[in-house]
C-alpha cells in the first residue's frame, strides 16, 4: 500500500463530522512502527512500507516532514497502559509520547504520534438499551469544543461509535456516527434499530490543548 502523510488522523464515513487531529497522524498501514524523541522535544516516527523503512519528523510546533532525528533518542519505555498503543515513552522532561495504531471501520489504520503531560484521554460508555451515553476527559478535564492543528487548522472534537454485530455488519465493527461532547464532556445517542448490535466501542482522538497533542482513547462494552 502507498504510505502518505496525513493532516488529518482519519477521513470519516458521510454518516460522521469530519475527524478532528489531536494527535498527529503520520500514515496508514504502517508496519514495525518506533518512536524516538530527541532533547528539543522533535519526534521520530518510524515505519516500514513496501519492504523500505521510512521516517517522519514531528516538530514542537509547525507541519512535520520526512527525515530522521540528528542526535541521540533521550526517550524511556514506560509502563503506562494506554489503548491502541505500539509505543510509550516518557523523555527526561516528563512529557509522555505515545504511538498508537487507530482503527476505525471502514477507514485505514492511521498511525498517530501523541505528546502530553498528565492523565491520558479518557471515555465512559454506557448502553442502557435505548441509548449509548458516555463520558470524554483529558487530564481529568471535559473535553468539547476544537482543537487546533499543528498546521493551524480550526477542527471539532468528536468520539466515534461503533456496534459489533449490528445489521449492517454481523460480523465486524460498523461506524455508526461521530458525536461532539458537551460542554461537560458527556455524549448521548438514540440507538437506532440499524445499530442494534452485540458490543459497541467509542474511539476518541483527543484534543490539541495548549500545544499538547493528546492520545487517542478507547472503550469497549457489551450490550445489556
Amino acid at each position: 500500500m502507498r504510505m502518505r502523510v496525513l493532516t488529518t488522523a482519519l477521513a470519516v464515513a458521510a454518516l460522521a463530522p469530519p475527524a478532528a487531529l489531536a494527535s498527529y497522524g503520520v500514515a496508514t498501514g504502517a508496519g514495525a512502527p518506533k518512536l524516538r524523541v530527541d532533547a528539543t522535544g522533535v519526534a521520530e516516527v518510524s515505519w516500514t512500507a513496501g519492504g523500505a523503512r521510512q521516517s517522519f519528523l514531528v516538530p514542537r510546533s509547525g507541519i512535520g516532514r520526512h527525515g530522521t532525528l540528528a542526535s541521540r533518542d533521550v526517550s524511556k519505555t514506560t509502563s503506562l497502559a494506554l489503548p491502541m498503543a505500539v509505543a510509550v515513552r516518557e523523555t527526561p522532561d516528563h512529557t509522555l509520547w505515545a504511538l498508537q495504531q487507530i482503527a476505525i471501520a471502514g477507514r485505514p489504520t492511521s498511525l498517530t504520534v501523541s505528546r502530553w503531560h498528565g492523565a491520558p484521554t479518557k471515555l465512559t460508555l454506557v448502553d442502557d438499551g435505548t441509548h449509548l451515553t458516555g463520558t470524554e476527559t483529558f487530564d481529568g478535564r471535559p473535553v468539547t469544543g476544537y482543537s487546533t492543528t499543528l498546521a493551524g487548522q480550526r477542527t471539532r472534537d468528536y468520539v466515534f461509535l461503533e456496534c459489533f454485530g449490528c445489521p449492517a455488519g454481523r460480523s465486524a465493527w460498523t461506524l455508526m456516527l461521530g458525536v461532539a461532547p458537551k460542554a461537560n464532556g458527556s455524549f448521548s445517542v438514540a440507538l437506532r434499530p440499524s445499530w442494534a448490535g452485540h458490543r459497541y466501542r467509542a474511539t476518541a482522538l483527543g484534543p490539541n490543548v495548549g500545544g499538547q497533542l493528546a492520545p487517542g482513547a478507547r472503550i469497549t462494552i457489551d450490550a445489556p
